[in-house]
């Protein structure tokens, strides 16, 4: 082989064939890679090589870039590149076509070095990079969530846990509404319980004042407020929503008992983290049991 072409042979076989997954160095500086976590690159589904032989056609190929929105990547997502190595036999006049050159791999003459999927600058992260968590979703009796390892497909694993599995519903409490929620015209927010959860499940309840305890109006005739039909006294719950309005609602009707008057439910958005009233089907970020005026 004459110099410059083992010269040639040298430079692309650095270029071209790079490193392989198992021989990823770490990466010199923490946090993000310098040009981010590209995946493989991949020939496009409609992309036809144009020529049989000698890597004198070209494909079209595309990589995605792993670890968005964690790490931007910096590169080309696109490129044409040689395609179909087997060396080109008589009458074809040349065998390989530049910068390809003849040589044996595995066994089998072709053309090479056969480019790689894999840049030669990659490296693994000097410590774990995930993917945000997903939304928690309840499946039998336990909530779970799940997060990719954003660079484990080229060959650098993480040692951190990518899965998280609990019982307890993972909306937190709602906050007390008194002091966000002070121009209710019907009625004033007095009273900031807990929700009652249920491990296991994705529900919870809130358990509502019994009736006119502690010198506060919690249960009203409603028939001089809305007329009739109305027939009933209300009890009052006040919520701020994920939007920040204040509404209420007359949960249910106390007139026929003295003291618990029942529960307002909620479900929990495993995604968001809020809990929902059930009756209004909105995102409820604080609450409070009002006393009517």
């Amino acid at each position: 082989m004459k110099t410059q072409e083992y010269l040639l042979f040298c430079f692309l076989t650095f270029y071209f064939i790079g490193v392989s997954f198992a021989q990823l160095a770490k990466c010199a500086e923490p946090g993000c890679p310098a040009n981010g976590i590209w995946g493989e690159w991949k020939n496009d589904t409609k992309s036809i090589c144009n020529m049989t032989c000698g890597g004198c056609g070209t494909s079209f190929q595309t990589r995605e870039c792993l670890s968005t929105p964690v790490c931007n990547c910096t590169g080309n997502s696109h490129r044409y590149i040689g395609c179909n190595f087997g060396a080109c036999e008589y009458p074809t006049q040349k065998t390989c076509c530049p910068p390809y050159l003849p040589m044996v791999i595995n066994g089998v003459y072709m053309c090479g070095p056969v480019p790689k999927t894999i840049e030669s600058t990659a490296c693994c992260p000097q410590t774990d990079l995930f993917s945000p968590w997903t939304g928690w979703q309840l499946s039998g009796n336990t909530w779970n969530r799940t997060r990719k390892c954003i660079a484990e497909s080229i060959g650098c694993p993480c040692t951190a846990a990518s899965t998280q599995t609990q019982t307890q519903p993972p909306c937190g409490q709602p906050g007390d509404a008194t002091d966000y929620c002070k121009n209710i015209p019907v009625g004033r927010g007095v009273k900031h319980q807990d929700l009652v959860m249920n491990d296991g499940e994705d529900s919870a309840y809130l358990v509502m004042i019994g009736k006119n305890q502690d010198g506060n109006t919690y249960c009203q005739s409603l028939t001089d407020k809305y007329g009739a039909g109305m027939e009933f006294e209300g009890v009052l719950l006040i919520m701020q929503d994920a939007s920040g309005v204040c509404t209420t609602d007359t949960v249910f009707d106390c007139s026929p008992i003295n003291s618990t008057i029942g529960n307002a439910t909620f479900t929990c958005n495993g995604t968001s983290g809020n809990w929902i009233y059930d009756y209004t089907g909105k995102e409820v970020i604080r609450t409070v049991i009002g006393s009517w005026v």
